[in-house]
């Protein structure tokens, strides 16, 4: 039995969400403040003994993206996969048509509601014919917390995550709208549990927080999973050896109790306490050890004593160690102690909140790849890109932070078996941060992964890491393998593709037979570009989160060619040694026509690397340094999210810049702009007016 997936409702950030999981490994990523430790709490309500039978939930537990939480429920849902045969699981089993048949999937859920009053109250006004918004708000407001109640319920087989689901069945506040609560829709809603069955008893959670103290679980008598290990193995130790035990145990407590030293203490105590009260109420006083002498009680006075891995020979407490080797421990004793022990709950569950807080990065993907999957269902969540990396998409789901609430992706959703494992192939610990980022940039090589990013910045003063867009290296043009997961069904992100047209730098004959060796070499590029952007075409027809933009040449002849040979002259210096080479090359970079520049910036570039030439070209970037319109165009649709205040901190960049730059057309306009005494949305709108050709102007242009 494991969770198959959650659904929740109104709760916390989340207004309707669905998490899907598999059995084994699960791994949640998200942005800090996405609502991981909203979702754990969530589980843990349905699923964790150590948490309050009934949970009490307060008005801000609803999410805020309700406004006015009267009236709506809190309702939180785990539906189970795999449901075994026993009485205890079948408690949980979904219904069909009222008739149980062995059912391999359950649920079971917890409704923070209104009472049943409350609930048919609003139920007779929406019967009533001359029902209104105002009368009814004037009703809800009246609500409070005193007029809800918290109920588990299972085998449910409603989503109410589904709007269409949350409607029928709790009411639609839009249409004033609402069911009778006599109709019991036990079907949809759920049932109570059997007296007997308390699920609480019935399963097994441990929920390992970020900075758990798990010094002290490993010290206490209930947590402890050592001593759950422990617990029972006295009944296999062979009488005889027991015997031969607890007899020298009973020796030694004789030895010490006898000892000089302790005989000196018992006597002074008894003296004393002699003198004080007399002799007539002064009670006999003895000194004696007590180390137990019982095989249940010796195996449960067993401590773990450890060692780091580099102090070869020695021991000690577990409080010796860091926090990070304290939690390995800790983990593996408690999966150790799920797979060995708890054999009779009808499911386990480990969740773990961000092992990165205290595991290093070789650990992390270590023991990430060597959790077991038999008996116990791990649900992990991170923010490490390490950890990310060795997971497996099909049981990843990503959060993102949404308008007021979060939003829930499942890259893998409805990708065939192939295609998630070219994914899983592409997300090594440096691509996998896209996973994280609110906007997505996929480039060909290192030339653009190194120089897109500096140009962004130093023209607009921003990082595309401050706006939340990754820039990912794909190292080819197979583009498609990434790109797919962003999708309507998948991660609903944009996610920009920056490519090459190739189109021919030098004219062509119109008879290709007449074609010298580097016009071969041309032709070939510019045929294989445009089959390039029929196929990337039809990849993202009908899809708005992925789109391709094209450099007409390649990506240096294009930037070159934008009137930016300032910055790859500035570079010769760092590229010949012989004045004579430079004059030359500096005379052709700055020629107009590409079948001049062109050639030589490529002819550069092919002799010292694109990558090493990025590298210099980076260096000699300026605030006016023109970018690329298809850059410019991809990076807008990769951040639509940007917000207000990132435009203005790049319009003050720009304003600086211009008047600090004597050569700078606009330095006149921006002596005279002022920014003092505007709010945001006029100071962005006066900007865009007063400097039309800004790059920034057509930066939010685009957006």
């Amino acid at each position: 039995m494991y969770i198959s997936s959650l659904s929740l409702r109104n709760f916390r950030n989340f207004k309707n969400a669905k998490f899907h999981f598999s059995n084994g490994i699960n791994t949640i990523i998200g942005e800090n403040g996405a609502g991981k430790t909203n979702l754990f709490y969530a589980l843990r309500i349905l699923i964790d003994d150590t948490l309050p039978r009934y949970v009490k939930l307060y008005s801000t537990d609803f999410t805020r993206s309700l406004g006015n939480w009267s009236g709506h429920w809190i309702i939180i849902s785990l539906f189970f996969d795999n449901l075994d045969a026993s009485e205890e699981a079948q408690a949980l089993a979904v219904q069909s048509s009222g008739h149980m048949n062995s059912s391999k999937n359950g649920s079971y859920s917890v409704y923070f509601r209104p009472k049943y009053q409350i609930r048919k109250e609003l139920y007779d006004y929406s019967q009533t014919a001359g029902k209104n918004a105002t009368d009814l708000q004037l009703f809800l407001d009246k609500i409070t917390l005193d007029d809800y109640e918290t109920v588990y319920l299972s085998r449910g087989s409603g989503d109410f995550a589904e709007d269409t689901v949350y409607k029928k069945f709790v009411g639609n506040f839009d249409t004033i709208e609402f069911p009778n609560p006599d109709d019991k829709e036990e079907l949809t809603i759920g049932t109570w549990l059997p007296k007997e069955i308390n699920i609480h008893n019935e399963l097994s959670c441990t929920f390992i927080k970020a900075l758990r103290d798990v010094e002290s679980d490993l010290k206490s008598y209930s947590n402890n999973p050592l001593i759950n290990l422990l617990r029972g193995k006295e009944k296999t130790v062979e009488v005889a050896k027991q015997d031969e035990i607890i007899k020298s145990i009973d020796k030694l407590n004789d030895q010490i109790s006898s000892l000089d030293e302790v005989v000196e203490v018992k006597q002074g105590i008894d003296r004393s306490i002699k003198e004080a009260v007399g002799t007539t109420y002064a009670p006999n006083i003895d000194i004696q050890s007590e180390l137990p002498n019982e095989m249940a009680k010796l195996f449960q006075s067993l401590k773990l004593w450890v060692g780091d891995p580099d102090e070869e020979g020695y021991k000690g407490r577990i409080w010796e160690l860091s926090l990070g080797g304290a939690n390995m421990i800790y983990l593996s004793l408690k999966l150790l102690e799920y797979e060995k022990v708890r054999t009779d709950r009808i499911a386990n569950f480990l969740l773990i909140e961000e092992p990165e807080a205290h595991i290093h990065t070789h650990v992390q993907k270590t023991l990430f790849n060597s959790l077991k999957e038999n008996k116990t269902q791990v649900i992990i969540s991170t923010h490490s890109t390490h950890i990310s990396s060795v997971s497996k998409i099909s049981s990843v789901n990503i959060l993102s932070r949404g308008n007021k609430e979060a939003l829930v992706f499942q890259p893998s959703n409805k990708l065939d078996p192939d295609e998630i494992t070219r994914v899983e192939r592409y997300l090594d610990a440096v691509r996998s941060n896209l996973l994280f980022a609110k906007g997505v940039i996929l480039v060909e090589g290192d030339a653009e992964q190194i120089l897109i990013p500096e140009l962004f910045k130093k023209v607009f003063g921003l990082s595309l890491d401050e706006i939340g867009v990754s820039l990912v290296n794909i190292g080819s043009t197979g583009f498609e393998n990434i790109a797919r997961i962003f999708h309507p069904h998948r991660i609903k992100k944009h996610c920009a593709i920056l490519t090459d047209l190739d189109k021919s730098i030098v004219t062509l004959p119109t008879d290709a037979s007449h074609d010298n060796d580097y016009q071969k070499h041309c032709r070939a590029s510019e045929t294989n570009g445009a089959s390039r952007k029929t196929q990337l075409t039809d990849f993202c027809n009908g899809n708005p989160f992925v789109k391709p933009f094209y450099a007409k040449h390649t990506f240096e002849v294009d930037l070159l060619m934008n009137e930016n040979s300032y910055e790859f002259v500035q570079s010769l210096n760092q590229i010949y040694t012989n004045q004579a080479n430079i004059t030359k090359a500096k005379t052709k970079l700055e020629d107009a026509s590409v079948d001049v520049a062109g050639v030589e910036v490529l002819r550069i570039a092919d002799k010292k690397g694109k990558g090493w030439l990025a590298l210099i070209v980076a260096e000699q970037l300026l605030y006016n340094t023109y970018i690329p319109d298809y850059i410019l165009k991809a990076i807008a649709f990769a951040s639509p999210h940007i917000n207000i205040s990132s435009k203005v901190k790049s319009i003050i960049h720009r304003w600086n810049s211009m008047k600090a730059n004597g050569h700078d057309d606009n330095q006149d306009e921006a002596k005279k702009f002022k920014i003092k005494g505007k709010s945001e949305a006029e100071l962005i709108a006066e900007f865009c007016a007063t400097f039309p050709d800004d790059q920034l102007t057509k930066f939010i242009s685009y957006l």
